[in-house]
């Protein structure tokens, strides 16, 4: 699994850097944009529709900051946990913000794995990515309208363009009119120029935001694959591959017994023959025997020998003896 990239973190340095070049080139062309905008030919509706063109940019911009920042720190909590599993320990989300998504996803886990339920990784994986795309209201509905605004605006501005065009054809005073026509043409430039130049800016930065969710997302369900539910839940194929490791090491277990007990029995037979050879054959007693059987059953661990019986009585030892013989016997 790849995550060692963040997507968000990179683009909130592109924003940065975005905002210090828009910085120098308004710095750079302040005469052209004082010309264009401030010169007076505007007219009040197009100052409108400019106005709301770049508040709506600039909230827009401010919510997919703030998103970026939010998966900026997600990411790294989910880098966190994922080395926390891989190390082995205990409790990988000790130190990690609950609320976090990797984290909420581990303890869902987890708390399936001790209730002996299903886990149903697909359902997960939907319902978080649902989750998340309800988040991007906001910033799909700016980018979808951002453009059609500049378009509205042009549209509102040739009308009164041509509103002041009848109304020059009907009047002698054609002076007051012209400055209608030219202010209804300035707004159209200016609400056009305005709308294209905010939602190219907008669709870049929207497409990488979409980026980071989604490997977000991506990572959150590797580590659910990869790291969290081979653990809790067992499938056929794992079950017959788990029943294979376990006979394999039943047969070295069974090969180590029996070396053990290999060794066990050529020490046997090399502590008769010592026993044997120190004491003669004559001198084997009964002694000497109990001594090797009892060195034999210490070093095969074998339990001890039971109690010996008790001595039985002589038969008809239990019938009291009488001391005085019956008469009429």
């Amino acid at each position: 699994m790849n995550i060692s990239k963040n997507t968000a973190r990179s683009t909130l340095l592109q924003v940065v850097l975005f905002l210090i070049l828009v910085a120098a080139a308004l710095f750079w062309q302040r005469n052209n944009i004082a010309d264009l905008y401030l010169s007076g030919e505007i007219n009040p509706v197009g100052w409108l529709l400019n106005s709301i063109i770049v508040l709506l940019f600039l909230f827009g911009m401010f919510r997919m900051i703030s998103l970026l920042l939010s998966y900026s720190r997600e990411h790294s909590v989910l880098e966190r946990l994922v080395d926390s599993i891989t190390d082995g320990a205990n409790d990988p989300t000790g130190r990690l913000p609950e609320n976090a998504l990797a984290v909420a996803r581990y303890k869902y886990v987890q708390s399936m794995a001790l209730r002996a339920l299903p886990i149903n990784h697909g359902a997960l994986a939907s319902s978080l990515s649902t989750s998340e795309q309800s988040r991007f209201t906001l910033v799909r509905y700016i980018n979808s309208i951002l453009i059609l605004l500049g378009v509205f605006g042009t549209v509102v501005s040739l009308s009164i363009a041509l509103i002041g065009a009848s109304n020059l054809l009907d009047s002698p005073d054609g002076a007051n009119r012209m400055g209608m026509i030219i202010g209804g043409m300035s707004s159209a430039l200016s609400t056009t120029m305005t709308a294209i130049v905010c939602f190219v800016i907008y669709a870049y930065f929207y497409l990488r935001l979409n980026n980071a969710r989604a490997q977000l997302l991506n990572g959150i369900e590797s580590m659910t694959s990869m790291h969290l539910l081979p653990n809790v839940t067992h499938n056929e194929e794992s079950l017959i591959r788990h029943v294979a490791d376990l006979t394999v090491a039943l047969n070295k277990s069974a090969d180590r017994l029996n070396e053990m007990q290999q060794h066990f029995t050529t020490a046997a037979n090399q502590l008769a023959g010592a026993v044997v050879k120190q004491n003669g054959p004559a001198g084997v007693t009964e002694e000497s025997i109990q001594e090797l059987k009892d060195l034999l059953r210490e070093g095969f661990r074998l339990p001890k020998s039971p109690l010996k019986a008790a001595p039985r009585e002589p038969l008809g030892s239990h019938i009291p003896k009488r001391d005085h013989m019956d008469p009429k016997l």
